[in-house]
């Protein structure tokens, strides 16, 4: 008796099933392998925050440093701006 393992990986869940099977042979020598039954199954929920979740569904990729790179930007140009002012007073 073999075992198959099925997995479905989904955006915050996996799901896994094993299923018993038989190897089977057929006329021209080739074998397969024929399902008999499930065998065990399961699945685990991977959590998300509600506001990730909510852009996620609406379908908007969010990176994980975004918010540091926009507070990056913010910062390189406010001292470009104090640069330039320091040039214009000089």
């Amino acid at each position: 008796m073999n075992k198959i393992l099925g997995l479905d990986l989904g955006t915050n869940s996996i799901g896994w099933a094993v299923v018993n099977a038989d190897e089977v042979t057929r006329e021209n020598n080739t074998t397969y392998l024929k399902p008999r039954g499930i065998g065990s199954a399961g699945s685990r929920i991977i959590p998300m925050s509600a506001d990730i979740l909510g852009d996620f569904d609406k379908g908007n990729s969010i990176s994980q440093t975004a918010e540091r790179t926009r507070l990056r930007m913010v910062r390189r140009l406010r001292e470009r701006n104090l640069q330039r002012r320091e040039r214009m007073l000089r």
